[in-house]
Order: C-alpha cells, then sequence, then structure tokens
C-alpha cells in the first residue's frame, strides 16, 4: 500500500471545506465565482435568512415524586453547633422556632447533592449501562441531600425569616423520615441515554478519577465570595448551567404541618439532554422594555438620548454590503444643563410612556 504525498513534502494536508451554495449574494449565476466568494465572505454554513442554532435537546425525561417528614426536634443548626454529623440541618440564619411560629413555609430547591462519589460509606447513587441495552442508563438514587431555601410567611402574607435547609431522601432504614411508600431507602429506574451520561471529577487533589454523575440545574451563581454549607467541603459550586448528559431540576412544596412536624414534598425531573444543531429562521433582534426618568422637564442632547431608543447592533448576522442604523440627534451640543441632569442623581425611574 502506497503512503500518501504531500504537496509541500511533509506531514500536514490540507482539507478543503465545501461552501453552503445556497447564498444569493455568493452564487448570482451558475459557474461563476463572485467576488465575496472570492474573499472568504461566503458563509459555509446557513445563509442570512436561514442560520444554525446549537440548543440542548432533552430526549427523554422522567418525574419521581418523594414525600418526608420532617420534625423539628430533628432539625440541628450547624451555624451554632458547628457540626457536620447531622443530615438534617439548618443554617443562614433561621431557627427552629422561626419554622414553628411561621403561617406557611415556602421553599425552593438549589442544589441536590446526588452522592455519586462517597466511597468511605456503604450507601451511595450508582449509575450503570442496562443489561442487554447500552442505549439505556440504570440509576440507583440513595442517601440524596437536598438543600432548600426557606421562606416564613405569617398570617398576613408577609416573609417574617429566611434561611436554608438540607434534608436527606432516600435514607436507609433507621434513618429520620423513612418511609417504604413515600421515601424508600433507594429507588431505580432506566433512562434513554444514546449518547451516553456526563462525568465529573471524584477528587480534584488525587488521581482525577472520572465518575458518573447527574447534574443538578439549580440557583447557585459563581461567586468566588459566596460559601455555605456543604457536608464536605463547606462550600457550593455553581449548578446554574445546562450540561450533557443526564441533569436534573426538582420543586418542593410543604404539603402538610403540624405544631412539631411538617412533611415536605419533592418532585425531581430527571432529563437526557445533549446539544443539537437545528435550523431557523432569523426574523430580526428583539426589543427589550426601557426605563425612562419621569417628571422632567429639562430639554437638552443627553435627556434625549436617555429617554430616547436604545442602542443596538443592527447588522444581521452573516449580512454582507449593508450599513448599521446610526442613532442621529437634533442638538448634539453639550451645555451647561447637560452637565448639570448627569450629575443629578436623585432621578425616579419608570416605564416608557
Amino acid at each position: 500500500m502506497s503512503k500518501c504525498c504531500c504537496n509541500n513534502n511533509n506531514d500536514v494536508k490540507f482539507f478543503q471545506r465545501p461552501n453552503a451554495g445556497i447564498c444569493d449574494q455568493c452564487h448570482p449565476a451558475e459557474n461563476k465565482m463572485s467576488p465575496l466568494e472570492a474573499v472568504a465572505m461566503c458563509p459555509p454554513i446557513g445563509e442570512p435568512r436561514l442560520l444554525t442554532m446549537m440548543a440542548p435537546a432533552v430526549f427523554d425525561e422522567i418525574g419521581l415524586n418523594l414525600c418526608r417528614t420532617v420534625c423539628l426536634n430533628e432539625l440541628e443548626d450547624v451555624c451554632r453547633c458547628n457540626s457536620r454529623d447531622y443530615t438534617d440541618i439548618l443554617f443562614d440564619g433561621i431557627s427552629k422556632e422561626d419554622l414553628a411560629e411561621a403561617e406557611k413555609i415556602q421553599l425552593q430547591v438549589v442544589d441536590i447533592d446526588f452522592n455519586f462519589n462517597n466511597d468511605d460509606c456503604e450507601r451511595y447513587s450508582d449509575i450503570k449501562s442496562s443489561k442487554g441495552n447500552p442505549n439505556l442508563s440504570r440509576i440507583t438514587l440513595k442517601d440524596i441531600d437536598v438543600t432548600l431555601a426557606v421562606e416564613c410567611i405569617s398570617d398576613c402574607c408577609k416573609v417574617t425569616k429566611t434561611g436554608m435547609m438540607t434534608i436527606r431522601y432516600l435514607g436507609d432504614e433507621e434513618s429520620c423520615g423513612h418511609d417504604s411508600c413515600t421515601n424508600p431507602s433507594a429507588v431505580t429506574f432506566d433512562l434513554y441515554t444514546p449518547y451516553g451520561v456526563g462525568y465529573k471529577v471524584e477528587d480534584p487533589e488525587g488521581c482525577c478519577k472520572l465518575i458518573k454523575n447527574i447534574n443538578y440545574m439549580g440557583f447557585i451563581g459563581d461567586d468566588k465570595d459566596a460559601t455555605g454549607y456543604a457536608r464536605e467541603t463547606g462550600a457550593f459550586n455553581t449548578n446554574n448551567t445546562i450540561q450533557q448528559g443526564i441533569s436534573a431540576q426538582a420543586l418542593a412544596k410543604v404539603i402538610a404541618s403540624n405544631e412539631d412536624c411538617f412533611a415536605i414534598g419533592l418532585t425531581l425531573y430527571i432529563k437526557a439532554i445533549y446539544f443539537v444543531q437545528y435550523k431557523f429562521k432569523h426574523e430580526g433582534l428583539t426589543i427589550p422594555p426601557k426605563l425612562s426618568p419621569m417628571d422632567e422637564n429639562k430639554n437638552n442632547s443627553c435627556l434625549d438620548f436617555v429617554c430616547g431608543d436604545l442602542l443596538e447592533a443592527s447588522i444581521q448576522p452573516l449580512e454582507v454590503g449593508k450599513n448599521a442604523k446610526t442613532l442621529t440627534c437634533s442638538n448634539s451640543n453639550v451645555t451647561e444643563d447637560n452637565v448639570g441632569y448627569n450629575n443629578n442623581m436623585g432621578q425616579k425611574f419608570g416605564p416608557k410612556n
């Protein structure tokens, strides 16, 4: 078998990509190369009216309801005792008394630790390929820790106290809140994952072993100074992003309560998500609503600009040979009134009339 030769007598071979062949500006006539195509301005993918978009597509999804009872004497305020030995905890300023005095309790799930990398414990969640079908992943969940943002609401519908709470679902038979019907020791289900699952580093400071993982799409932002309680590291990781593989979302609600205990229902949505390219029609840019100052009678160019339309990037994607729109002002002179307005920081802003 002969060896492939290259023109430049080296190991680099140049590959040429074809043009889309559907752009009117690049192909004014058949069998003729236009000046735009000659200078590599013809889009290789898409055209000014039909572009490609990469979006996360949900290939499979299941929903699961869990419910467990939480008693006030089972909760521990870790900010006071500074201990990590409890599975049901309070932190960020909320107390048992606040929960007991609340007329209603509103919950938001901000984070879930699915317990995939706990080698020190016999109980941990797992993802394996289903027997006889490599396109299915068999998921087993155990000892998941759900972190909730808590708002205590009075009988006048006022928020009296806010804080955070982490409680454990799917604990063993000896754990608090265990119930074989509503909060069993484990759940197992299959999910269609034709392009695989997501991974994470088990120990970033160790041998960098990769383990399968469920990404929780929560509400924790990327703030380097923000730290909270986590059982192992003492800090929460950013989780408000979409990743390829298996992802989850959750909702929580207090469905029953008395003086000492309340029941929290949890809905889990488990999804198989992959990024896929689609074609879409470009119909123009959106125009967001704009705030304008109220009760202002001064007339100057700076005020005209603040009250006027928003600046926008008006060149359409892949458009060639067209000029962008420009903002023209009837009066561009800078006066003392302009400076006075710029230094006035007491303006009130409201919707544009």
